[in-house]
């Protein structure tokens, strides 16, 4: 079993990979982990966390990037667990990347399995031109987790019962469910500029039914992370390996695909 987690955030535009990157920060810290995060092209939608500790550095596609980056982990075996934030346009550039500079194998060398974590809407793009190509360029040679955002729909047709689905669930992959807000309550929250827990807090830009609404949005979210033994596995969190893998058989004895609870959208 690997110890440590390399997880990149991949999907169509705006499907809610920075948003989710900024709830695993969130867990991250809360499980006081040691962290490396990273972010592809031209924006740093992860800034915020700066003030929470944690560096973060942009990550291009040359040999250099490639050499500084593993250099790093190989200074530091401490590191936990890397994330890092790639919007879908870099994929194409990614897959050179990693065939020129064997990315994926040389991270295996040093102990790191990476995980992609993949945001879903109801559109067929989602799937078809990110998802199949995914799984397509890395096959088994990487862990899969699929977040549907049920803030675009509770109903995921190009996905759900397709050939894709069945791939994938032979492999192990897991499904997540990421709760809907309002679309006015996600311009809040961005409009603030803060990390979503200084959010909760007392002294909050937004009021105390918002922070209710924000409190339980990310408490669910992580329940389904910290509740599945093979999430916590997949998206870095420490674990005794026991545990692990007791959690993890009795799960796959029901299905492969562990799929969170139903998540009602909440309005403000």
């Amino acid at each position: 079993m690997f110890k440590k987690r390399f997880v990149i955030t991949l999907g169509d535009a705006r499907v809610g990979k920075s948003t989710t990157s900024r709830l695993l920060l969130e867990l991250y810290l809360k499980n006081k982990l040691n962290v490396r995060v990273f972010y592809h092209g031209h924006r740093n939608k992860l800034s915020m966390y700066q003030t929470k500790g944690f560096e973060i550095n942009h990550l291009g596609f040359s040999r250099g990037d490639s050499d500084r980056l593993l250099l790093d982990l190989e200074m530091f075996p401490n590191i936990d667990v890397v994330l890092t934030d790639m919007p879908g346009q870099n994929f194409r550039e990614f897959k050179f990347f990693d065939k020129d500079v064997s990315l994926i194998e040389n991270l295996k060398c040093l102990g790191y399995r990476v995980t992609f974590l993949h945001p879903i809407s109801h559109r067929k793009d989602c799937v078809e031109e990110y998802l199949q190509d995914l799984y397509q360029h890395f096959g088994s040679q990487v862990d899969y987790v699929v977040i549907k955002n049920y803030y675009f729909s509770k109903q995921f047709r190009y996905y759900e019962g397709s050939q894709f689905q069945a791939d994938i669930k032979k492999i192990n992959g897991l499904e997540l469910v990421l709760g809907g807000l309002d679309n006015d309550f996600y311009q809040l929250l961005e409009d603030t500029g803060l990390p979503y827990a200084q959010l909760i807090e007392t002294n909050s830009p937004i009021n105390t039914i918002q922070r209710s609404i924000v409190f339980n949005w990310m408490e669910n979210f992580h329940n389904s992370i910290v509740s599945n033994g093979i999430a916590s596995n997949y998206l870095g969190l420490t674990i005794n390996c026991a545990e692990l893998a007791s959690v993890g058989a009795n799960q796959q004895s029901l299905s492969n695909l562990d799929v969170t609870e139903d998540i009602e959208s909440e309005k403000w």
